[in-house]
């Protein structure tokens, strides 16, 4: 009777690692997607400022 207890001690054990592994896989892709989105954010305001500054320069150089 005692080895039973053991065997699902060890079961319940091993699905607890398997649910902290999945979730720190799961925390590591959110992470990477969240940067990627950042970082896709960045390239899109540096090109909203540098066609800012594009039409700045010409509307200058027109007057």
């Amino acid at each position: 009777m005692m080895w039973a207890l053991a065997i699902i001690a060890a079961i319940i054990a091993m699905l607890a690692v398997a649910g902290v592994v999945k979730d720190a896989i799961d925390l590591h892709r959110a992470i990477k997607a969240r940067a990627e989105r950042d970082r896709e954010w960045r390239v899109h305001e540096l090109r909203v400022i540098a066609d800012h500054e594009a039409r700045h320069h010409t509307e200058t150089e027109g007057q």
